[in-house]
């Protein structure tokens, strides 16, 4: 099968490796048919140093396709399936990834699987949101970075019923977007804007701030746009060890901080179902979020356009011809 291999740091191969099979209960072969790039991905290809040998298609773990080889009797041959791997199992990346079969989600026939795949990206946020915001909104929403992750969340703030949702972010055609996911003000990322735009609107800060880049600057722009007694809601992957903190303004505005991350532990995966749910049902509209699909054999210049924000997309992905 073809595969992408991460060899070195930045370095993502397209090689041939052989085809995995079942080897034990409980597990399904799949043969994908559309893999997207996470932001998380782009982290670990680009910023994380490799120290030993990563498993074909690592890491990615967002992609739809048809089981072709099962040894759970739920699951049968051609079924189309989500699949939704941590790290530990991640292989999408590949024409084919073995996982065990709590790790998909069944897709109806006919499902459109560059759509679908959505329901991956979206249903972690969905998730995090339980932590971020578990009732009704009110007031404010701030959301730092206007990535699929960025956007999934703007909808979310909007859908949970925050009046305004201000959104920030580098690119001005990821803002636009925003916009269509439901935000009330998009801000373009020069220095501080953002956090003068938030008190503009809202003068004692906002409710809840999404910090959805995984960028040092934005978690401190995080700080400094909460209200006192709001809550940050931490969601973008660390781009290092450390960092510094305005703590005294962390300190004085005592807002609640939840981090969240692994989706995929939760317990028969309703937030992955909700997010499936959403799309198939027309509660969102998922063509913001569509993905720009390449080749797999042109996996690194897709990594590279999710990596540069190109425009024309916000989501990339590769395609199994």
């Amino acid at each position: 099968m073809q595969t992408g291999l991460l060899t070195s740091q930045g370095v993502m191969a397209v090689v041939e490796a052989p085809t995995p099979s079942v080897t034990g209960p409980g597990q399904v072969l799949v043969r994908n048919l559309v893999s997207t790039i996470c932001g998380s991905d782009v982290h670990v290809v680009y910023d994380s140093p490799v120290t030993d040998t990563h498993r074909p298609g690592y890491p990615g773990h967002e992609s739809v396709g048809v089981v072709v080889e099962s040894s759970d009797a739920a699951f049968a041959v051609d079924d189309l399936v989500l699949a939704v791997p941590n790290l530990l199992h991640a292989g999408g990346f590949a024409s084919y990834q073995l996982l065990p079969s709590s790790l998909v989600i069944p897709l109806p026939p006919g499902t459109d699987p560059a759509t679908a795949v959505l329901a991956q990206q979206l249903g972690t946020t969905v998730f995090a949101m339980k932590r971020f915001w578990p009732g009704a909104g009110e007031g404010t929403a701030v959301v730092l970075g206007a990535g699929p992750v960025g956007l999934c969340f703007t909808w979310l703030c909007r859908s949970a019923g925050f009046e305004n949702v201000i959104v920030s972010d580098l690119h001005q055609h990821r803002l636009d977007l925003a916009t269509a996911m439901g935000a009330t003000l998009g801000v373009l990322a020069e220095r501080d804007a953002v956090v003068d735009a938030v008190h503009e609107v809202a003068p004692d800060g906002a409710r809840l701030v999404v910090e959805a880049a995984g960028k040092n600057v934005t978690r401190v722009q995080a700080v400094h746009c909460v209200a006192v007694d709001g809550r940050i809601g931490m969601f973008g992957m660390p781009e290092g060890a450390e960092m510094t903190l305005p703590f005294e303004t962390l300190f004085r505005r005592k807002p609640t901080v939840e981090f969240c991350w692994d989706a995929q532990a939760e317990p028969a995966h309703p937030s992955f179902r909700e997010a499936w749910d959403a799309i198939r049902t027309g509660r969102i509209d998922p063509t913001p979020l569509l993905p720009r699909l390449f080749p797999l054999p042109e996996l690194p210049a897709a990594l590279e356009a999710a990596r540069n924000a190109v425009p024309g997309h916000v989501k990339f992905g590769v395609r199994f011809d």
